[in-house]
């Protein structure tokens, strides 16, 4: 009895020891679920799987409540509590002092992003339970890999068709019934995604807007898992994928969201440069003008066709800014300075002209920075500004979804890795660094 006690401890001790490392990591997490409406599901299906599961309803969450955890789940529906959304007020408190690992379960993403100007409140409550175009990351191999061979083959969505030009694509199914009734999720338009060093996309879903939205992805310390079926309706797949996606956000307690991007959902927002060009080759120049200001429609409209329109934005599409109205103008002090206020010239030619004998020209150089780098010195001269941009440079972009602005990265300064370098996974905390430093 004592060998036999002694072989299966053996037994079990070296099953444990062929976990994937972070699959021991999952069952030390703690996981607070925060919503009212799903708490039984996810607290049923994570009990045993993580070290400790609870939920508190949003109603009664208080930011405190959060601090023995390691990883939260928002669960936060549209309904009517929600219609009114340029109103709402995140149950997680203000953006600024909120500091917790948290997956942004189905509509949470949209109503989150709108509360706090975040990305994720650009897209469509049309998404199916259907995972697409799953990027090559670890978030589907660890700590379990997510079964691709149970991929299957469907024919290509009519709203993709304009994009894509075959026949059937594959997608990860994440429920077993296809023909359940139930909420869509959530997919983000992801366009300018690339640009923003906290910002990583997993992977789309199956929607009636465009193939390149994104259905599971990261903001700083934010993981969008936009599919709506709770972790009772979802299948194997769904299920591991859920597990994956808190096991890896888990290990961003440094990161942060960046960009502030304010939601088309509370009010009027501007649209990236790229935005007008894109919508008159597909619409032509009726559907853009709403976007841009009256001037520059007319100028269009009395062009004698699209290619000249397409010519004309070419050339002076750099050079736009929001208006009050946010609608798309031409900034004259950019047209003066002859660069985009996003490249490296910008500031070589602002500070010139902050050095510049001609009042106009230094005055002018002194409104471009205070509008585009407003996180930069106050009432700084020349000698300022130059010492603040060979400072910040290494950690800066600039963004024109929203705030037309340049941002410093804080979490590629304090590492004192240039932004370009912190992508993706790399963004993770130190400890966790050197076991994703290979994917």
């Amino acid at each position: 009895m004592k060998t036999s006690t002694t072989l299966l401890a053996a037994v079990l001790l070296g099953l444990l020891s062929t976990l994937p490392i972070h699959a021991k990591e999952l069952a030390e997490l703690k996981v607070l679920y925060v919503g009212s409406e799903r708490a039984s599901d996810y607290v049923e299906f994570l009990t045993g799987k993580v070290n400790r599961i609870e939920a508190k309803s949003r109603a009664d969450f208080k930011v405190g409540d959060a601090t023995p955890f390691d990883v939260v789940l928002l669960d936060w529906p549209q309904s009517e509590e929600t219609r009114e959304m340029r109103k709402l007020t995140s149950p997680l408190g203000a953006r600024d002092q909120w500091n917790k690992p948290t997956v942004l379960l189905g509509s949470a993403g949209l109503n989150l992003a709108v509360a706090w100007k975040l990305k994720g409140g650009s897209g469509c409550t049309c998404m199916d339970p259907l995972a697409y175009d799953l990027r090559d990351h670890e978030i589907f191999l660890k700590p379990f890999e997510i079964d691709r061979t149970k991929m299957t083959s469907i024919p290509t969505p009519p709203d993709f068709q304009k994009e894509i030009l075959t026949k059937e694509i594959k997608v990860l199914p994440l429920v077993d019934d296809l023909g359940r009734k139930g909420r869509s999720g959530w997919c983000t338009y992801a366009q300018d995604f690339a640009l923003n060093p906290d910002v990583e996309f997993f992977c789309g879903g199956v929607n009636h807007k465009t193939p390149t939205a994104a259905g599971l992805w990261r903001q700083g310390n934010l993981l969008h898992f936009g599919f709506e079926p709770s972790s009772a309706e979802m299948n194997e797949n769904g299920r591991l994928l859920l597990l994956n996606a808190i096991a890896y956000i888990s290990k961003f307690t440094e990161d942060r969201p960046i960009a502030i991007t304010p939601s088309v959902f509370a009010g009027p927002v501007a649209c990236a440069r790229s935005v007008p060009m894109r919508r008159l080759r597909q619409s032509g120049e009726g559907a853009i003008r709403h976007l841009v200001a009256a001037e520059i429609s007319e100028k269009l409209a009395a062009l004698p066709d699209t290619e000249k329109m397409v010519e004309w934005l070419n050339d002076h599409a750099r050079f736009f800014h929001p208006n009050s109205s946010q609608q798309l103008e031409i900034d004259q002090d950019l047209v003066a300075l002859g660069v985009s206020f996003d490249q490296q010239e910008f500031f070589d030619k602002s500070f010139a002209g902050l050095q510049s004998d001609d009042t106009a020209t230094k005055a002018r150089a002194r409104r471009l920075l205070e509008r585009y780098v407003p996180t930069g010195p106050t009432d700084a001269d020349v000698h300022g500004w130059v010492s603040w941009w060979s400072e910040n440079q290494p950690y800066a972009f600039a963004s024109d979804a929203g705030a037309y602005r340049w941002y410093v990265d804080p979490l590629a300064k304090k590492r004192g890795v240039p932004e370009s370098e912190m992508r993706g996974p790399k963004r993770a905390d130190r400890t966790s660094a050197t076991l994703t430093a290979s994917h």
